[in-house]
């Protein structure tokens, strides 16, 4: 077999990712299926046209970085901040119960080892923010208490998952990562809460300080440098850059450099995440896929219905205490949203050799499973937008 060159690999990669995206998208089927896909059947477990390598791997790295990057300009700290309370309740019915259920059960039921159950359990039962954000905008439950308090969920949930995958092949970093943090944050949201004080006087001096015609291309320089520099202090204490890129988009808003260019820079990463970062990355982690064992399935599918039906329905009582305007049925299928951040996982794990192919594919499987499931449990009906006031019911 004539082996092809990084740039048909990469050219055949996105080409079929795409397709198969689209194709499968208009059968409202989550598009990651379709993009995973295509490196499943490009890749060994199908055909061996393309085979993983380092430059393919470094080439989803940087997509990756992209990907998580808009995803933290798209959320605020506001939006964490101002709805803390219920954000943590859904993430410990939506997450941390499920999670901590299937990470028993794989060690002590199933003969996992213990690293390797970890992050097959976080990355199965992690609902993904970009998934349940999309779903959230489609029924436009940012009109309502209910839907800021669900995105600050899978926000929670996710900077969770991220911390836990980064630590539990290396317990013994835990103090350093912890201390890492707290000094992270602590900068973090005293340098948010200052830009916010001073947002007029600091669009201002960056009005002066750069040319208009040059304004776009050194806002967005600065923002991807920026990042870079984050996401390298926080693979310094232990934990992977993806979490770094999150945060560094989080903190570029509106306020920091003005919603005209808020706007350029959304649609400008939107446009290059749809059309190559997001089918390339994940069609490159479609390539380690391999086939599965009968056995393989069958543990997979213990995990992913304990975490469908621990989750669902510790969801469904958390619900009906602190929602009013979404039926349980719809907010259990929105939390439900599986996709991105638990590949992201795994993929990261895969690469650091935390977990094998063989782990990788179950956790394709499960996630794929779970995506194809939640959303369809979504009903328009069950969404109310006149707004009330939401919260935990009184004790």
């Amino acid at each position: 077999m004539v082996k092809m060159s990084l740039i048909e690999s990469v050219m055949l990669l996105l080409l079929v990712s795409i397709l198969l995206g689209e194709l499968l998208e208009r059968r409202n089927i989550t598009k990651i299926v379709g993009e995973l896909g295509a490196g499943i059947i490009l890749g060994p477990a199908v055909s061996g046209l393309i085979q993983p390598s380092d430059l393919l791997s470094g080439i989803s790295e940087i997509a990756l970085y992209f990907i998580i990057l808009l995803i933290g300009i798209e959320v605020t700290t506001e939006t964490l901040t101002r709805n803390i309370r219920p954000g943590i309740a859904f993430s410990i019915s939506s997450f941390a119960i499920p999670v901590s259920i299937m990470i028993a059960v794989s060690y002590y039921l199933l003969g996992f080892p213990l690293v390797q159950g970890v992050i097959i359990s976080v990355s199965i039962a992690i609902p993904s923010i970009s998934i349940v954000s999309v779903l959230i905008r489609k029924f436009d439950l940012l009109k309502i208490d209910a839907g800021h308090f669900l995105l600050s969920s899978v926000i929670i949930t996710d900077i969770g998952g991220f911390i836990i995958a980064s630590t539990a092949s290396s317990p013994s970093r835990l103090p350093v990562v912890i201390t890492g943090l707290i000094i992270f944050f602590a900068v973090y949201f005293f340098v948010d809460y200052e830009v916010r004080k001073h947002s007029r006087t600091i669009s201002s001096l960056l009005k002066v300080l750069q040319p208009v015609d040059q304004t776009e291309g050194m806002t967005f320089a600065m923002v991807v440098v920026g990042g870079l520099i984050i996401s390298v202090f926080f693979e310094a204490i232990g934990i992977t850059f993806v979490l770094g890129a999150f945060f560094a988009g989080m903190l570029i808003s509106d306020v920091v450099v003005g919603e005209r260019m808020q706007g350029i820079l959304t649609r400008t990463l939107t446009r290059l995440n749809d059309s190559f970062f997001i089918p390339i990355f994940f069609a490159i982690s479609g390539l380690s896929v391999v086939l599965p064992s009968l056995y393989n399935l069958e543990v997979t599918m213990i995990l992913v219905a304990l975490s469908g039906a621990v989750g669902a329905l510790a969801t469904w009582r958390f619900s009906k205490r602190i929602v009013s305007n979404v039926k349980p049925r719809s907010v259990v299928g929105i939390l439900g949203g599986r996709g991105s951040v638990g590949i992201v996982i795994a993929s990261v794990s895969l690469a650091a050799s935390v977990i094998s192919p063989t782990y990788f594919t179950d956790i394709v499987f499960g996630t794929v499973v779970l995506s194809l499931i939640f959303p369809a449990m979504i009903r328009k009906a069950d969404i109310s937008l006149v707004p009330k006031q939401d919260g935990p019911a009184p004790s």
